[in-house]
């Protein structure tokens, strides 16, 4: 968000790219898929949330998603 000519907080896509730039940069490296325990990745979310300053999620906020369509 952009007040005045500051920049302020994180969008939605830039905490995104940003999670996932630091996801790459990580000496540790860390599986995420439906085969494997989901523990560990959302303690990373955490972790960049909290680093970042973002909001918890809200109530429900899973019930607002839309999941691309997988890949071939």
């Amino acid at each position: 968000m952009v007040e005045g000519s500051e920049m302020v907080g994180l969008s939605a896509s830039e905490a995104l790219f940003g999670f996932a730039a630091w996801l790459a940069s990580r000496k540790e490296e860390v599986t995420f898929s439906g085969h494997n325990d989901a523990g560990e990745p959302a303690r990373l979310v955490g972790r960049f949330c909290e680093a970042n300053g973002l909001e918890e999620p809200r109530a429900r906020w899973e019930n607002q998603l839309v999941w691309p369509t997988e890949e071939e």
